[in-house]
């Protein structure tokens, strides 16, 4: 009898190790699967110009912020890379620029130019440089229009600008223009500075636009 009762002690103990046993390992692979579920979530990128509607695959995708009041900088995105921003330490008071290559997508250059008390020279030899086949991206910061002269705005406006000529003192201005171009650029806004509705008292709003452009093919 004392045997017997060992044994079904035994068997008892030994289903009970078994069925805890099981149940952790089931309960490892729950959560290794969640962490698998997990892993793969996180690896999911959104895009990095934050675009409400992505572009078609030949296409390429471009978001442009302007600067708010004198404070906060502005973002120049393009095919989900930033080029210029304050996080990249690359932007400045008065206009920033960058131009890019419309068949390759590529960066060729970039650089900012104080429209307050700069020299409109080094604007008028950078858009100089650009050549056909080149994107221009600009955003203003602070003041983008105290230095700008007539040859600065007729530059502008070869490359499919028609708001140039209204850019005054603190205004918003964001732009997105190509050489060469046939038509005025459908990629432009301007936010007046205008003190009884500005949003950062001596500053108006920051402008946002985004959109896509069609990749040229050599």
């Amino acid at each position: 009898m004392r045997i017997t009762v060992l044994v079904r002690g035994v068997v008892v103990l030994f289903i009970t190790g078994l069925t805890f046993f099981l149940a952790s390992k089931i309960m490892d692979s729950s959560e290794n699967l969640n962490d698998v579920k997990y892993s793969q979530d996180s690896k999911v990128k959104k895009p990095v110009c934050g675009m409400e509607t992505p572009c078609p695959a030949d296409q390429f995708s471009f978001r442009i912020i302007s600067g708010a009041a004198n404070v906060v900088g502005p973002t120049i995105c393009f095919n989900n890379k930033i080029l210029m921003s304050g996080i990249l330490n690359n932007i400045g008071k008065g206009l920033n620029i960058a131009v890019v290559n419309a068949s390759s997508g590529n960066l060729l250059r970039s650089d900012f130019f104080d429209m307050w008390t700069g020299n409109v020279k080094l604007l008028l030899d950078f858009l100089n440089l650009v050549k056909p086949g080149n994107i221009v991206f600009l955003a203003s910061f602070d003041d983008p229009a105290t230095k700008m002269t007539d040859e600065a705005r007729t530059l502008f406006s070869e490359l499919g600008s028609s708001l140039v000529h209204n850019v005054q003192f603190r205004d918003n201005w964001v732009f997105v223009g190509a050489k060469p171009i046939k038509e005025k650029s459908p990629f432009e806004q301007i936010m007046k500075n205008d003190k009884a509705k500005n949003k950062y008292g001596n500053w108006p709003e920051a402008v946002d636009l985004e959109g896509c452009l069609p990749r040229k093919l050599d």
